[in-house]
Order: structure tokens, then sequence, then C-alpha cells
């Protein structure tokens, strides 16, 4: 347990734009932390809400004096709120959180807890993360959520890892303040996947992550088939903008395999057996997730798998060619 008269300064960064509907909770869970009151701050940066955002942040602002302040960011965009926030904060820690997500009541001090804890073992430790645990607004949002915790889907291991573990990408993190300013805060570059882009760059400069399920987090996930192909592209598209920008995994290979191999099908017909492999895992996973969910809807994970895997290597095509005018 953190002593109060040794307690880090924690700053927590919350980039908002009309976020009314959820904003409300967001603080009053944040305000309700189990850490000391005097040892953090919450800096809520406005993207030009058009709603009653600023107004339900200003009410807490009255409310926590000196816990809560309202600012604005006219450039809109939240990697600009990121940066703005460490540039204000007071902490030696920040954490970067979402508007449309609320933590629970020990997020903070476990956070705090586990990077004191992890710092003792690994010198070169950067940040910690943890678990965050989807609030399904719709059928289709739960859906998506299956996708995503497949291995199929090479996404990031803390959508479905349960197991403490060093990360190369955590999310909602606790980062050192001093780290993040000798690499350079968050590249402004990335309008889309600057969370992406600067865990990487921690990597890259030898430091690590860390992820602890323990530290919780709910997001409201919200879906349309619209937002689920056009995040599917840019998932693509930050992969091949990450290349182009000096970073390599032969992991992000793939699409281009994928692709690859889908044109090769006609002429090389040994590859439909792998093709009817490929369509097997599918299967295999979906029933697999289906059965671990107790989510019917599994069954039909493999056209929106094989779909996934086609828009992910579309964008990254655009995003290697083109760059972030590819996906914006």
């Amino acid at each position: 347990m953190v002593e109060n008269e040794k307690a880090p300064f924690v700053s927590v960064i919350i980039p908002a734009y009309n976020e009314e509907r959820y904003i409300r909770k967001c603080l009053t869970e944040w305000v309700n932390q189990d850490y000391p009151k005097e040892r953090y701050e919450i800096l809520v940066y406005d993207g030009m809400s058009t709603d009653r955002t600023p107004e339900i942040v200003k009410e807490f602002e009255m409310k926590y004096p000196g816990l809560v302040s309202y600012r604005k960011n006219p450039k809109k965009n939240q990697v600009y709120a990121f940066n703005m926030g460490i540039k204000d904060s007071r902490g030696e820690f920040f954490i970067i959180f979402g508007a449309h997500a609320y933590p629970e009541r020990d997020f903070l001090r476990k956070s705090v807890e586990t990077f004191l804890e992890i710092k003792e073992k690994e010198p070169k430790l950067a940040g910690v993360g943890g678990k965050i645990i989807k609030l399904f607004e719709n059928r289709l949002a739960k859906f998506v959520a299956l996708v995503y915790s497949s291995p199929l889907s090479g996404a990031s291991t803390f959508w479905y890892e349960e197991r403490p573990h060093f990360a190369r990408t955590v999310a909602f993190a606790l980062y050192d303040k001093a780290i993040t300013q000798e690499i350079g805060g968050f590249d402004e570059d990335m309008l889309t996947g600057n969370d992406f882009e600067f865990n990487l760059r921690i990597n890259k400069n030898g430091y690590r992550l860390f992820f602890n399920p323990e530290i919780k987090s709910y997001y409201y996930a919200r879906s349309s088939w619209r937002g689920f192909l056009k995040q599917t592209f840019n998932y693509g598209a930050v992969k091949g903008v990450a290349i182009r920008k000096g970073y390599f995994s032969p992991l992000w290979l793939f699409p281009l395999g994928f692709l690859g191999f889908e044109v090769l099908l006609p002429v090389i017909p040994q590859f439909l057996w792998l093709f009817a492999l490929y369509w097997l895992a599918l299967f295999g996973e979906g029933l697999r997730l289906a059965y671990k969910t107790k989510n019917s809807d599994g069954v039909f994970l493999p056209p929106v798998m094989f779909l996934f895997h086609n828009l992910i290597s579309l964008g990254f095509i655009a995003g290697l060619l083109f760059h972030k005018r590819a996906f914006r």
C-alpha cells in the first residue's frame, strides 16, 4: 500500500469530445479513487465539444477545486491533448485515459503500486497498463469484441491475456513522465494510432512496459458497421505508417503475404489447400470463442474475420504508400 506522504504525484489526462453521456461517470470514479486526493490531478482537455461536456466538467471543477481542471483543446484531435497534458502536468507520472471509459476505484493505487514493484526488478520500466473490460452498447459491439479477443486478429495482448507480463503495448497506462520527455512525447503526425506508435518508441529506446490484469477499467464499446470497417482499415494503415517511421515487426508483413496469397490462388491451385486450412482455423476459432464467451455469435466469426484480414491488408498498403492521408 502506498503511504500518503510517499505517494507519487500523478496527473490524469483525459481528452474529451461530445462525451456528455459518459464524462460524468468517468469523473465520478476518478474523484473517488482510494488514493490521496492531494497526490493527483485530473486534467480534462475538451476538443471544442458542441454538447454539454464542458458544462459537466466545469461542475466537477467547481466541486473539486485543485483536483479537476477543465482545459480547451482548440486543435480537437486527442494527440494534441496528450502533449498539452504532459506539458501542463505537475505529476512525475501521468495516465492517458478515455472519457468514454471509467476506472475501478483502486485503479490509480494499483497502477502506482505495480509500477513501483516492477521498477525494483526492471529499472528500464517506462509504464504499466491494465485490463480493459468492455461494456457493450449493442450486439455488433459485442461481436466486434470477439474479433479483437482472438489472437488471429493480431490485437495487442492486453485484449485477451489474463496473466501479468511485459508487453509491447498497453492501454490506459501509467507512464514515467521523465522517460516520456526523454523520447519526445506523442508524435503529432500520428493522428490515428498515436498511442501505438508511442509504445513502439518506448520499446525502441530500450524501455519496457508491463501489463497487470488487476488494474481494471471499463470501456463503453460502441460500434456500427461503418465504424468497424473504418477502424479495421486504420488498424492496418497504422502499421504501414509505423514502417515508414522506422519501426518493424515480421508479423506486420502478414497483410502483404495475405494479399499476395489471394492474388496467386487462381494461378497456383495447390494454394487452395492452404486456403481451406485457413478457413478451417477460422471456424475452429469461432467455435472456441463462442464456447469461451457463451456468445453464440461466435459462429459468424469466419466471414467477418476474413473481411477483417482483407481490410487490414488494404489499410496496410495505403498507410505504407500514402502515409496518414490514406486513412484520415
